[in-house]
């Protein structure tokens, strides 16, 4: 994964604010997570905060190609 930069946290943390604070999303094996928990994850540089990133700089990416 590329390195991650503070301009790409703040992205995917805007991201993730958008998101109803009741909404869960499962990360496979990791199990589910609230919106805050998310964000507190991307915060920290966790395991899971990083797994979100490489998701959503995915998503971003496929948008721009135009395959989503």
């Amino acid at each position: 994964m590329e390195s991650i930069t503070e301009e790409i946290k703040k992205l995917v943390i805007a991201r993730l604010e958008i998101l109803p604070e009741s909404k869960k999303i499962s990360i496979g094996n990791f199990g589910e997570f609230s919106r805050n928990e998310l964000i507190d994850n991307v915060n920290k540089n966790t395991e899971i905060g990083n797994k979100i990133i490489e998701i959503e700089l995915e998503f971003l990416r496929a948008m721009k190609k135009g395959i989503i």
